[in-house]
Parts: C-alpha cells; sequence; structure tokens
C-alpha cells in the first residue's frame, strides 16, 4: 500500500518510508507475505526518490512543477476539470482549505523555529557582551589598583621628602642658635630672630630652648 503524507509520519526526515513485516525476535527476517507499505513525506525537500514520483510529490505539495511529464500533464488536466464541476468543486475545495490549513501550521513551525534560533543567537550574544564586560570591569578594576599603588608611593615620597625637610630645618634652626649664642647674644634677642626667620609658634620655639 502506498501512503501519502502531508507530514513526516515517524519524524525521521526521510522522504520516503519502506516498510516490511519482520519477525521480532530476529528484526533482520523479513516476511515475504508480498506486503509491502510505502509512505511518502510530502513536504520534504530531500529529492531522495526518482525524478517522476518527485514531479507528481512536488504537485501534490502545491510547489512549482514543469509540466514536462505525461503524468503531471494528465493529472493537471484532471484537476482543472474538477475545478469546473460543480458535483466535485465542494470536495476539492475543502480539501484545498485543508492544505492551507496544514501550509498555515508548518508555517507557524517554520516560524517558531526561527524565534527560537534567534533567541538562541541573541542569548550568545548576551553572554558574549557580558563576558567582555566583565573583562573591562576586571580590567578597570587592575587599573584602578594600579592608579592607587602609585598615588600610595607618591604619598609616601612626599611624607618622606616632608620628614626630610622637617629635619633639616631643625639642624638649621639648632645651628643658627648655637652661632647666636657663640657670639654672645642675648636668649630673649635669639628668639625673637629664630622665630620671625622660620615662622615658628611660641610652643616651638619654647622646645628648641628647652633642649
Amino acid at each position: 500500500m502506498i501512503f501519502f503524507c502531508n507530514f513526516d509520519p515517524f519524524q525521521l526526515g526521510q522522504q520516503r518510508y519502506v516498510l516490511h513485516k519482520h519477525i521480532d525476535e530476529i528484526p533482520e527476517q523479513i516476511i515475504e507475505d508480498g506486503q509491502t507499505d510505502i509512505l511518502f513525506n510530502v513536504p520534504s525537500l530531500r529529492h531522495d526518490v526518482d525524478p517522476k514520483m518527485q514531479a507528481f510529490l512536488d504537485m501534490i505539495a502545491q510547489r512549482k512543477v514543469e509540466a514536462t511529464d505525461p503524468l503531471v500533464v494528465k493529472l493537471k488536466e484532471r484537476i482543472a476539470v474538477v475545478k469546473r464541476n460543480r458535483k466535485w468543486r465542494p470536495e476539492y475545495m475543502r480539501r484545498s482549505v485543508y492544505e492551507m490549513d496544514q501550509e498555515m501550521r508548518e508555517k507557524k513551525i517554520r516560524e517558531g523555529e526561527r524565534r527560537i534560533r534567534d533567541g538562541k543567537r541573541e542569548i550568545l550574544e548576551g553572554k558574549r557582551e557580558l563576558l567582555e564586560g566583565k573583562r573591562e570591569l576586571q580590567k578597570s578594576k587592575h587599573e584602578i589598583k594600579e592608579g592607587q599603588d602609585r598615588l600610595k608611593e607618591k604619598e609616601q615620597l612626599i611624607q618622606e621628602r616632608e620628614q626630610k625637610l622637617h629635619e633639616n630645618q631643625q639642624t638649621i634652626i639648632k645651628t643658627s642658635i648655637e652661632a647666636m649664642r657663640a657670639l654672645n647674644i642675648d636668649k630673649t634677642t635669639i628668639k625673637k630672630e629664630i622665630k620671625e626667620k622660620f615662622d615658628l609658634s611660641d610652643k616651638e620655639i619654647k622646645d628648641y630652648f628647652a633642649e
């Protein structure tokens, strides 16, 4: 028996399925009883059958067919007669509506598959952008840390320089005080001169003379 299906009967992607009886316990043992079932997946575009059968399947599927094969020519003529026949026209129209409905379902399936592919592509793109963002964030963190380290080094250098300047100033002040004492300049005059020259507070000048 031959069946023309407007869908893939086994969902295996084949254009044609040939079925034989076999023994369950010995699958390779086919029963030669003369019965063979052939199922055609009409919507399939695999083109695994001979050209004449392919033209016939294309015509059933309402795909574009060149009217060169005699069988196709006869079938097209017969279909034209059926369309004009008032008795057969309703049945033909019911079949046409069914085929249109089937085409719409297949179109929706293809559209759904396309949306799934687009969704997967968008997810992959989103993951790629997220990964790129993480890399940029890590790079920014690294640059910030390097900047902080350099800033700490500069602050340490400034502190060291300030400490050195303070020590130098202390040395100069002490040397100046000793030199003025050596010249027998009175203590009050020395304090006044040192305080004004180095802009010291009363406490600071007092500490120098307390030593």
